[in-house]
């Protein structure tokens, strides 16, 4: 397992100090004086941004057979989808990480931040990240890495798509359910948590049937 977990870091590592850069440079936002929406967007965008490294990785995966030489490791099938569920809960760490600078230079540009409600960015980085590699992989195992940069925004789409449905389904039991507000984030959290349960459950399937 740590082999694995290390295998795929070294094939993300350039992939994730640009987004390192690109998530870091965004905190600056925090002494631009903006209002809280922004805060929520730029939050959003530092957890979300991590996860478009992983297309990379899988084409890098392909191009050097390691997805043929690993299974001749002494290792079960089941053990490689485990790394890589791993190495995307990683990422979206890492993201959420970078997003702790934000909150602590808006602390230092603008005081105390307690009434600032950060939530959504939270809740819509989290499930966004969350849902977009849940769709993602499994597709990608079956069907191959060619067009995996077109299938990262397909997904992250699907994911969009899929806020906008509990809203609309939340809707119809609550009255005034707003689109960013925390009843629609934590809704489509816990949705978009069971969705990774479920990917990880047909990946496991589909890579035990794959021939490579």
């Amino acid at each position: 397992m740590r082999g694995l977990l290390l295998n795929n870091y070294y094939s993300l590592q350039n992939n994730i100090k640009s987004s390192l850069g690109i998530a870091l440079l965004l905190s600056l936002v925090s002494f631009a004086g903006v209002d809280h929406s922004v805060l929520n967007a730029v939050i959003a965008a530092q957890i979300w941004i991590f996860v478009l490294s992983i297309g990379a990785s899988l084409q890098m995966d392909e191009a050097s057979k390691w997805n043929r030489f690993e299974l001749t490791m002494p290792i079960r099938r089941r053990t490689v989808i485990h790394a890589k569920y791993l190495s995307f809960l990683m990422l979206i760490l890492m993201g959420s990480a970078v997003s702790l600078v934000t909150l602590a230079l808006t602390y230092v540009s603008k005081g105390d931040i307690a009434h600032l409600n950060l939530s959504t960015g939270y809740t819509f980085g989290l499930s966004l990240s969350i849902s977009t590699l849940a769709i993602y992989y499994p597709v990608i195992l079956k069907f191959g890495v060619e067009k995996s940069e077109q299938m990262v925004m397909i997904s992250a789409g699907l994911a969009v798509g899929l806020r906008f449905l509990v809203w609309m389904l939340l809707n119809l039991y609550m009255d005034d359910v707003n689109y960013n507000g925390p009843e629609t984030g934590y809704a489509t959290l816990l949705l978009a948590v069971l969705l990774f349960a479920v990917s990880y459950l047909i990946s496991v399937r589909i890579h035990r049937n794959k021939e490579f």
